[in-house]
């Protein structure tokens, strides 16, 4: 070969060694770029995701908060190997659904089975279960700080009265008694099946939400009103059961161990039970199955039960407000047992310690090939008042 020729083939290889150099340097420019805009979009999907509307409709949460429930489930099958068997392109993208939606948390998701929910995400959960239980709409919820909290209640009142000219005043020396709250902790599993697909994240994290708030406001409602102070319930006493330990009941005549055998005078009587002050904020609790007793009240041209008043059922003006977790009605024998109650349930304080905690589970249904979802909350009740509440109590015999 000519040396003008080798010379000429030279730069024409250093032309193309050049332009090579030049597209690779390109090639690795753009993807930089391409990442920084994946890593820009990922955090914009996380502030869309995490961004709860102003007001979710009734019963539900907002979907970055269903997104998240979502997430944690998937996070908890793909650390079991729940989802080995899906094809890459399915499992791949409920992966990038739990990198989008959990973020820096993804890596911990996939290293422990205890994934909290973020602040304002177990808030709508609150808010949900305060949709679906009495508990929260009737007593006062009130915050745990420290592992075991004593509030003072009133136990000795003693009554000022007139003092004479020039005469000592004459000290007055109250009573109280300490009502200890240490939160106990409650709740359940929820199954969900493997097959899931990212499509319906949003409906399986509205399902995890509703189901979780609907069992741990039967929950509350259920420890709250008719918890009988066995170990079931951690000591715990209910309303139907403090309003007996409390001398709090007005007992029908003897042999009427019915339910079905209160008068519209059992129900009056109840009334003239807890402390007179409570006349003006109390109302009736009963199970929704006594509307038709109440009805059967309207006799003879006296008609003191009102279905349709502007703010709900009322007896005698006294609203009734329907409690699921109450005795239903019932025409069999159930003596000494208080199934009605009349009072300002506000002096029942139902404590909490933070908020609902849902994580995934990773070991348990694997025969089933299922998915476990805990949903925990602690809480605990006190009555700070005890002649708030008073109960209508069937004849012991």
């Amino acid at each position: 070969m000519e040396p003008k020729q080798l010379d000429e083939l030279t730069a024409t290889l250093g032309d193309i060694h050049a332009g090579v150099t030049r597209v690779r340097d390109h090639l690795t420019t753009h993807d930089q770029q391409l990442e920084a805009l994946r890593l820009d979009l990922d955090a914009l999907r996380r502030r869309q995701a995490e961004r709860a509307p102003s007001a979710p409709p009734a019963g539900r949460v907002s979907d970055g908060c269903a997104r998240h429930l979502a997430a944690v489930v998937i996070a908890g099958a793909l650390k079991s190997g729940r989802l080995d068997a899906l094809p890459h392109g399915p499992r791949d993208s409920l992966a990038g659904l739990c990198r989008e939606v959990l973020g820096a948390e993804y890596k911990a998701a996939l290293t422990t089975s205890d994934l909290p929910l973020p602040t304002q995400f177990s808030g709508e959960i609150v808010e949900l279960v305060a949709q679906y239980g009495a508990a929260r709409r009737y007593g006062t919820v009130f915050p745990l700080g420290a592992g075991v909290v004593k509030l003072p209640r009133l136990k000795t009142d003693p009554v000022f009265g007139l003092i004479a000219m020039s005469a000592s005043v004459p000290e007055k020396s109250p009573q109280v008694e300490w009502v200890t709250f240490s939160a106990s902790k409650w709740g359940g599993l929820i199954r969900i099946p493997a097959e899931i697909e990212a499509d319906s994240a949003v409906a399986i994290g509205q399902f995890i939400a509703r189901y979780a708030a609907r069992q741990l406001a039967r929950m509350e409602d259920v420890v709250f009103f008719t918890a009988d102070g066995t170990s079931t319930y951690d000591s715990l006493q209910g309303l139907t059961k403090s309003t007996i330990t409390n001398g709090m009941v007005s007992q029908m005549a003897a042999t009427k161990t019915r339910y079905s055998d209160s008068t519209l005078a059992n129900w009056r009587a109840l009334r003239a039970v807890p402390d007179a002050a409570v006349l003006g904020s109390g109302a009736y609790y009963c199970h929704p199955s006594f509307e038709q007793h109440l009805a059967s009240f309207n006799a003879s041209g006296d008609r003191p039960y009102n279905a349709n008043a502007a703010r709900g059922a009322t007896l005698d003006g006294f609203p009734v407000r329907w409690v699921d977790t109450l005795p239903p009605y019932s025409t069999a024998a159930n003596a000494a047992k208080v199934f009605a109650l009349f009072g300002d349930l506000s002096y029942q304080y139902l404590a909490v310690r933070g908020g609902v905690n849902i994580s995934a589970s990773v070991d348990a249904a694997f025969s089933t090939d299922e998915i476990l979802v805990r949903a925990l909350e602690r809480f605990t009740i006190g009555l700070m008042a005890t002649g708030a509440v008073a109960g209508l109590q069937t004849a012991a015999s």
